[in-house]
């Protein structure tokens, strides 16, 4: 089977990023500077994920790795332990890593990319030929804040909403961008005169065609007022899906994206 090609051109919003590390040590590292740009629009979320990675002429190695996003006004550090383990052991530790066993929330930016791949234990002259993906998933819920929109004239609300609780969406259904994503911006209200400073927010995102849930969401929402209230984004892939909140009330729309 042939390697991907290892680009030496900046990547513009890449859905894949391959690397290739020739391998003649024992350990190492290798650094790959600036070799891509993803421009955030608005908030938005990156998991970087690897969807292919194979060894030449090696019997043994441990790869993890590094990415590095730099903008103007933020940077993110998203540690890759253990990407790769041949015939040795890798220990990691057990916390949930943004960005990497879980989605990282990004602010705006335009973002540099830079990555870093250090190797230990490796047995053999040859090759590891890597590729990642920074948007590892097919659906994402992600939480702006406990604020309303400014203007939902012309939102659609779900069935079931009454005047205590409310789930409205900006539309239902959405065309893929150059993303690959359609977005949705989805606004959620829950009215008690009287209760706890944070109450939990529970969503889910269920793919009709699948029944999957695609994603899931649990998140304190802080009461502004008399309401408790949330504003989020969802991003698909193509397909029919179902969006609820299960707690603390329950309402559901489905959603569409085509392409």
């Amino acid at each position: 089977m042939t390697p991907p090609t290892t680009t030496s051109i900046l990547l513009i919003d890449p859905s894949r990023i391959d690397l290739e590390v020739e391998i003649s040590s024992v350990d190492g590292l290798k650094e790959f500077r600036n070799i891509a740009v993803i421009n955030v629009e608005g908030v938005d979320s990156l998991l970087f994920r690897p969807i292919d990675v194979r060894t030449d002429d090696l019997s043994s190695i441990s790869l993890s790795g590094r990415v590095l996003l730099v903008s103007e006004n933020n940077s993110y550090k998203i540690d890759m332990p253990c990407i790769l383990r041949l015939n040795v052991s890798c220990p990691r530790i057990t916390a949930i890593i943004p960005g990497y066993d879980a989605p990282l929330r990004v602010e705006p930016g335009r973002y540099l990319v830079s990555i870093e791949l250090s190797w230990s234990e490796a047995k053999g002259r040859g090759g590891v030929y890597l590729s990642l993906s920074p948007r590892a998933y097919d659906a994402i819920i992600i939480y702006l804040g406990s604020y309303q929109p400014e203007d939902t004239s012309g939102w659609i609300t779900a069935e079931g909403s009454t005047r205590s609780y409310a789930l409205l969406v900006d539309k239902t259904k959405a065309s893929t961008g150059r993303s690959g994503y359609g977005k949705f911006t989805v606004h959620i209200w829950v009215f008690e005169a009287a209760g706890d400073e944070y109450k939990k927010f529970k969503l889910e995102l269920t793919s009709l065609e699948t029944r999957k849930t695609m994603t899931a969401l649990e998140m304190p929402v802080k009461k502004q007022g008399p309401y408790y209230q949330a504003l989020l984004i969802v991003k698909a892939k193509p397909g029919e899906y179902l969006l609820r909140i299960t707690s603390p009330v329950s309402l559901k729309i489905e959603l569409k994206v085509e392409e």
